[in-house]
Protein backbone atom coordinates (compact mmCIF):
# COMPACT_ATOMS: atom_id res chain seq x y z
CA UNK A 1 0.00 0.00 0.00
CA UNK A 2 1.01 3.38 -0.96
CA UNK A 3 1.90 5.80 2.06
CA UNK A 4 1.97 8.97 0.12
CA UNK A 5 -1.23 10.81 -0.10
CA UNK A 6 -3.16 10.74 -3.64
CA UNK A 7 -2.75 15.19 -4.68
CA UNK A 8 -1.60 16.04 -7.52
CA UNK A 9 1.42 18.43 -5.55
CA UNK A 10 2.02 15.07 -3.91
CA UNK A 11 4.94 14.53 -6.32
CA UNK A 12 6.39 17.94 -6.07
CA UNK A 13 6.41 17.30 -2.36
CA UNK A 14 8.58 14.62 -1.90
CA UNK A 15 11.14 15.64 -4.28
CA UNK A 16 14.33 15.56 -3.13
CA UNK A 17 15.54 19.01 -2.54
CA UNK A 18 18.98 20.88 -2.98
CA UNK A 19 20.47 24.35 -1.71
CA UNK A 20 21.48 26.33 -4.65
CA UNK A 21 22.80 29.77 -5.09
CA UNK A 22 22.87 31.87 -7.88
CA UNK A 23 24.34 35.54 -8.85
CA UNK A 24 23.15 38.14 -11.32
CA UNK A 25 26.11 39.84 -12.05
CA UNK A 26 25.94 43.55 -12.83
CA UNK A 27 28.61 45.65 -14.26
CA UNK A 28 28.96 49.62 -13.68
CA UNK A 29 27.85 49.75 -17.48
CA UNK A 30 24.28 48.20 -16.19
CA UNK A 31 24.88 45.12 -18.20
CA UNK A 32 24.43 41.12 -16.85
CA UNK A 33 26.74 38.34 -17.72
CA UNK A 34 24.86 35.49 -18.64
CA UNK A 35 26.20 32.12 -20.53
CA UNK A 36 24.44 30.11 -22.74
CA UNK A 37 23.53 26.52 -20.54
CA UNK A 38 24.48 23.25 -22.38
CA UNK A 39 21.70 21.57 -20.53
CA UNK A 40 19.32 23.37 -20.02
CA UNK A 41 19.65 25.62 -23.58
CA UNK A 42 18.96 28.87 -22.00
CA UNK A 43 20.31 32.46 -21.44
CA UNK A 44 21.43 31.50 -17.17
CA UNK A 45 23.59 33.49 -14.70
CA UNK A 46 25.84 31.61 -12.91
CA UNK A 47 25.43 29.46 -9.99
CA UNK A 48 24.89 25.87 -8.68
CA UNK A 49 24.78 23.65 -5.92
CA UNK A 50 25.97 25.02 -2.11
CA UNK A 51 29.27 22.97 -0.84
CA UNK A 52 29.17 21.29 2.67
CA UNK A 53 30.50 24.59 4.95
CA UNK A 54 29.88 26.69 2.34
CA UNK A 55 27.33 29.69 3.48
CA UNK A 56 24.79 30.75 -0.36
CA UNK A 57 26.88 33.77 -0.35
CA UNK A 58 29.95 32.01 -0.88
CA UNK A 59 28.85 29.51 -3.58
CA UNK A 60 27.70 32.39 -5.07
CA UNK A 61 30.89 33.85 -5.38
CA UNK A 62 32.34 30.16 -6.14
CA UNK A 63 29.47 29.60 -9.27
CA UNK A 64 31.14 32.98 -10.48
CA UNK A 65 34.31 32.45 -10.92
CA UNK A 66 34.23 28.90 -12.19
CA UNK A 67 31.83 29.58 -14.43
CA UNK A 68 32.42 33.15 -15.94
CA UNK A 69 36.59 33.73 -14.23
CA UNK A 70 35.47 36.83 -12.90
CA UNK A 71 35.87 37.60 -8.86
CA UNK A 72 32.69 39.82 -7.60
CA UNK A 73 31.68 40.64 -4.17
CA UNK A 74 28.12 39.91 -3.42
CA UNK A 75 25.90 43.24 -3.39
CA UNK A 76 23.14 43.49 -0.44
CA UNK A 77 23.16 44.29 3.08
CA UNK A 78 21.98 42.31 6.11
CA UNK A 79 19.58 42.35 8.60
CA UNK A 80 20.11 44.32 11.97
CA UNK A 81 23.04 42.39 13.78
CA UNK A 82 21.67 40.18 16.27
CA UNK A 83 24.76 39.63 17.20
CA UNK A 84 25.84 43.17 18.12
CA UNK A 85 28.01 43.11 21.22
CA UNK A 86 28.76 39.59 21.25
CA UNK A 87 29.93 38.73 17.26
CA UNK A 88 31.12 35.02 19.28
CA UNK A 89 27.97 34.26 18.90
CA UNK A 90 27.72 34.28 14.86
CA UNK A 91 27.31 36.82 11.86
CA UNK A 92 24.50 38.02 9.67
CA UNK A 93 24.71 37.18 5.85
CA UNK A 94 23.47 39.37 3.31
CA UNK A 95 19.70 39.48 2.43
CA UNK A 96 19.56 37.35 -1.38
CA UNK A 97 16.68 39.39 -3.70
CA UNK A 98 14.79 36.16 -3.46
CA UNK A 99 14.40 32.49 -2.49
CA UNK A 100 12.99 30.50 -4.91
CA UNK A 101 11.89 26.57 -5.08
CA UNK A 102 12.92 25.43 -8.32
CA UNK A 103 11.55 22.92 -10.24
CA UNK A 104 14.31 20.82 -11.75
CA UNK A 105 13.25 17.86 -14.59
CA UNK A 106 14.69 14.60 -14.64
CA UNK A 107 18.32 14.40 -16.47
CA UNK A 108 19.22 10.62 -18.24
CA UNK A 109 22.44 12.13 -19.45
CA UNK A 110 23.50 12.68 -15.71
CA UNK A 111 21.49 10.18 -14.09
CA UNK A 112 19.46 12.61 -12.16
CA UNK A 113 15.67 12.25 -10.98
CA UNK A 114 13.44 15.44 -10.91
CA UNK A 115 14.32 17.14 -7.99
CA UNK A 116 14.14 21.19 -6.52
CA UNK A 117 16.15 23.38 -6.12
CA UNK A 118 16.33 25.69 -3.32
CA UNK A 119 17.99 28.72 -4.91
CA UNK A 120 19.05 32.12 -2.99
CA UNK A 121 19.49 34.70 -6.05
CA UNK A 122 21.79 37.60 -5.45
CA UNK A 123 23.36 40.54 -6.72
CA UNK A 124 27.22 40.50 -7.80
CA UNK A 125 29.38 43.34 -9.13
CA UNK A 126 32.58 42.42 -10.60
CA UNK A 127 35.47 43.43 -8.51
CA UNK A 128 37.69 44.42 -11.23
CA UNK A 129 36.17 45.05 -14.48
CA UNK A 130 38.60 44.98 -16.85
CA UNK A 131 39.14 41.11 -15.48
CA UNK A 132 38.65 38.98 -18.74
CA UNK A 133 35.27 36.68 -18.51
CA UNK A 134 35.99 32.92 -19.16
CA UNK A 135 33.23 30.51 -20.26
CA UNK A 136 33.54 27.20 -18.06
CA UNK A 137 33.18 25.14 -21.23
CA UNK A 138 31.26 22.25 -18.95
CA UNK A 139 28.75 24.23 -18.36
CA UNK A 140 28.29 26.51 -21.33
CA UNK A 141 28.80 27.05 -25.07
CA UNK A 142 28.84 30.85 -25.35
CA UNK A 143 29.20 34.08 -22.81
CA UNK A 144 28.18 37.64 -23.25
CA UNK A 145 27.02 40.94 -21.51
CA UNK A 146 23.69 41.81 -22.17
CA UNK A 147 22.18 45.16 -22.12
CA UNK A 148 18.56 45.83 -20.88
CA UNK A 149 17.44 45.86 -24.33
CA UNK A 150 18.92 42.81 -25.59
CA UNK A 151 17.36 40.65 -22.31
CA UNK A 152 14.44 42.46 -24.14
CA UNK A 153 14.45 41.00 -26.65
CA UNK A 154 14.99 37.44 -25.80
CA UNK A 155 12.24 35.05 -26.26
CA UNK A 156 10.89 33.50 -22.91
CA UNK A 157 10.20 30.32 -24.64
CA UNK A 158 13.30 29.01 -25.87
CA UNK A 159 15.99 31.56 -24.75
CA UNK A 160 15.44 32.76 -21.61
CA UNK A 161 13.49 31.20 -18.39
CA UNK A 162 10.69 33.89 -17.90
CA UNK A 163 11.55 34.30 -14.22
CA UNK A 164 15.06 34.99 -15.34
CA UNK A 165 14.10 37.72 -17.86
CA UNK A 166 11.65 39.08 -14.98
CA UNK A 167 14.64 39.28 -12.27
CA UNK A 168 17.17 41.04 -14.96
CA UNK A 169 14.49 43.59 -16.05
CA UNK A 170 13.40 44.35 -12.89
CA UNK A 171 17.41 45.07 -11.98
CA UNK A 172 18.39 46.59 -14.84
CA UNK A 173 16.33 49.64 -14.61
Amino acid sequence: MNSRPSHPLVPLIFMHKHFTATAFIIDSKRRTLLLWHKRLGRWMPPGGHIDDDETPEDAARRECKEETGLDVEIAGETSNNLFAGNPEEGSMLKKPIALLLENIPESVERNEPAHQHMDFLYIARPIDESQMIALAEEEGREIRWFTKSEIEALDAHSEIFANVKTYILSMLF
